[in-house]
């Protein structure tokens, strides 16, 4: 049998490349059944309603059982949801199948993210955090094209045809359950489970959470804007259905490269130096994609945003889990991804709003101003509280250290499986 990352990982690469698919072609079923700019922002909305209120549960959740029952229903959910917008006879529904897609999604990625901890050393978790993100961007890199493809063939008229191909990617979560389901089961210890639990407003305002969980939540809903406002961006200078999935893919595709290449990086760059390049480098980027009306500027806009937000995302996981007490670390993510889902609600529902009066473009300059904040309070936060778990990290891995989230480690899951 392989490895236990190694079935997360082809889990996580099944799961997500069928969620960033999806949400592509929930734009267009929104367009066919008669949405506009605003109502796609607010379908788009919906993706983050029931993560936004329950994150936080599911990530104490893991924190006192494990990851492994989190993930099984979490995956179940997604590719009913799926099942359920393929047939979806009207944007209402569509809009309810999207939010069980989001709680599937913020339920499998809790998991996930508690998998890579439960399967890792502490001073591998920022590497286990990239090679889950770089699982993330193969799945999208993956799974949008495939989702152009199948919506250019589905195209009558002005609209593609999204139910085949919808039906399509909800197969392909139903392949990934038998990697998730074979994942060691991990129990948390007595002493880690009585443990009292500092609330979410404790957890915000320790050092350092609230710029890392605000750095993470603009790249999050960055991603979130490109995958569902490229295809009105798209439709508004004459791009076809087949064009935008590959420049949404463009984005996932350096994010992949980027990922890949982080555990080089950070044996020579500390992590601080890449949570405030970041920003930096992307925001004339974002804003310069705003104001684009061909692909190829386009596409060279995507791959710098890719690139950089790429290598961002894991670091930003392990800069919220070095602000977490030990044993809450599962908890402190899923605050993180309840910041992103609550972004997730206002950032498209504000981006509807201003598209509909100045253009879509006008959403990737919100996202430019937003990420430029991101810089800002980035490097202020860095400068006052360093973290001296934020430096380089060293090629050579240290002797595995006691587990602090008290999870039982199993017999055949060692630090090179990484």
């Amino acid at each position: 049998m392989t490895a236990p990352l190694t079935r997360l990982f082809v889990a996580v690469v099944l799961i997500n490349g069928a969620y960033d698919a999806v949400r592509v072609a929930v734009s267009y079923r929104v367009l066919a059944l008669g949405g506009d700019a605003a109502q796609v922002g607010l379908v788009a909305a919906t993706f983050a309603a029931l993560p936004m209120l329950v994150a936080l549960q599911f990530g104490r959740l893991v924190d006192r059982r494990g990851s492994w029952g989190v993930l099984a229903v979490g995956t179940t959910v997604s590719a009913t949801a799926v099942a359920l917008t393929a047939v979806s006879p009207s944007i209402p529904v569509l809009a309810a199948a999207n939010a069980g897609i989001g709680l599937g999604q913020v339920m499998t990625l809790i998991a996930a993210q508690g998998f890579v901890m439960e399967l890792t050393t502490r001073d591998r978790h920022v590497n286990g955090f990239a090679m889950f993100t770089l699982a993330v961007s193969v799945g999208q890199a993956v799974g949008t094209p495939v989702m152009g493809v199948l919506l250019q063939a589905g195209r009558t008229g002005e609209h593609a045809e999204t139910g085949p191909a919808l039906w399509v990617m909800a197969t392909a979560i139903v392949i990934s359950l038998p990697f998730a389901l074979t994942l060691p089961r991990f129990t948390p210890t007595a002493s880690t489970t009585e443990r009292p639990r500092a609330t979410s407003i404790a957890l915000l305002r320790r050092k350092g959470m609230a710029p890392s969980i605000y750095a993470a939540l603009i790249v999050v809903t960055g991603f979130d804007l490109i995958t569902a406002y490229m295809p009105v961006l798209g439709g508004s200078v004459g791009l076809t259905p087949l064009v935008v999935p590959l420049l949404v893919a463009t984005r996932s595709v350096f994010s992949m490269i980027s990922r890949a290449a982080t555990p080089w990086a950070l044996r020579r760059w500390s992590q601080r130096a890449i949570l405030i390049a970041s920003p930096v480098v992307t925001t004339p980027a974002v804003v310069v994609l705003g104001l684009a009306d061909t692909a190829a500027t386009m596409f060279a806009c995507l791959a710098v945003i890719g690139f950089f937000w790429g290598m961002n995302q894991p670091v930003t996981m392990y800069w919220v889990t070095a602000a977490a007490p030990p044993g809450e670390r599962a908890a402190a993510l899923s605050l993180r991804l309840t910041g992103n889902r609550a972004a997730q609600v206002l950032v498209p529902l504000a981006a509807g709003a201003i598209a509909g009066v100045a253009g879509p473009g006008s959403v990737f300059l919100l996202s430019g101003a937003l990420t430029a904040a991101s810089a800002v309070s980035t490097s202020v936060s860095l400068r006052r509280h360093p973290f001296d778990e934020l430096g380089r990290v060293g090629a050579k891995p240290t002797r595995r250290p006691p587990d602090p989230r008290g999870h039982a480690t199993p017999n055949n899951t060692e630090p090179h499986q990484e």
